[in-house]
């Protein structure tokens, strides 16, 4: 990863995947829309930075990617599902401005139609495959968000990284039917089928830790707010605990009141903080019962 600059506080810096893009480009005699493609991912990420500081959140760095970027906004998970569609739509969105505003000035500027037709297609590129739905794309975080509030953050991303891995073999076939019919490599479809792939691996790596993050995140706000919405749930107490928490979101915190299966009288009550911090010790499988 290589550190370019930096923007109002914000750290700029180029991922490897940009940088083999950038490579791409001037093997293929492109070199000279190397500053335009830069510009449009640029912008598109500021985009996002400055929604996140909008929504009230601060932003380290952005990290550029080749078809968008990420953004680092601190506690983004704990933001809620609203702020974070809200600031994932945020790029697409100025990436479909500058397309517009571009595809407006081709025939009023008619020395600069070359540059302009390119970077009207960057941007409408841009634009598109960031809404497809797939991680780490706004599209596929506008997904998980949208979930998460059905299903808690855990399960919500777990659905998002299967359907991401078939964007990913989507893009992987479609390359393959492009070179089958036009006898040419389709090397952005390559590129990105295999980066979605890779990239929503990782996610499926990190989300344990951004699950606990939403947990302090969620303590931190009841702490220093004295209060907090909350949503209760009844369960049998031999539910396995795994399938309770699956209903966790970041919006709110839960307390659990555990009955017996037969009669259904009340047994105990337990808050999300406490089964998460019997969790390590007893495991995901055990009854939620057994936390008692």
């Amino acid at each position: 990863m290589l550190r370019i600059g930096c923007i109002q506080g914000i750290k700029l810096k180029l991922n490897n995947w940009f940088l083999i893009v950038l490579l791409l480009f001037v093997l293929a005699g492109l070199s000279s829309k190397i500053i335009l493609l830069f510009s449009a991912v640029l912008w598109h990420e500021l985009a996002h930075a400055i929604a996140a500081r909008i929504a009230g959140l601060k932003v380290r760095e952005i990290e550029l990617l080749p078809f968008g970027g990420v953004a680092k906004i601190d506690c983004l998970s704990e933001a809620g599902t609203r702020s974070e569609i809200f600031i994932s739509f945020a790029g697409p969105a100025a990436s479909l401005a500058l397309a517009a505003c571009c595809y407006l000035a081709i025939p009023m500027i008619t020395t600069w139609q070359e540059v302009l037709l390119f970077y009207y297609y960057v941007n409408l590129v841009l634009a598109v495959f960031n809404l497809l739905p797939a991680l780490p794309l706004d599209g596929g975080r506008v997904l998980r968000a949208y979930l998460t509030s059905y299903y808690g953050y855990k399960k919500a991303t777990a659905v998002t990284i299967r359907i991401s891995r078939l964007v990913s073999a989507g893009l992987l076939f479609g390359a393959f039917w492009y070179y089958l019919y036009f006898n040419e490599i389709n090397l952005t479809f390559i590129v990105s089928g295999v980066f979605i792939y890779v990239a929503s691996q990782k996610e499926a790596i990190i989300t344990g830790f951004r699950t606990m993050r939403i947990l302090a995140g969620k303590k931190a706000k009841l702490t220093s707010r004295g209060l907090m919405p909350t949503t209760h749930f009844t369960v049998i107490e031999q539910l396995p605990v795994q399938e309770l928490i699956h209903n966790f979101g970041p919006n709110e915190y839960y307390v659990v009141l555990i009955v017996q299966q037969d009669k259904l009288k009340y047994r105990g009550m337990l808050t999300e903080t406490e089964i998460w911090e019997q969790l390590p010790e007893k495991g995901l499988h055990v009854p939620i019962g057994h936390f008692l």
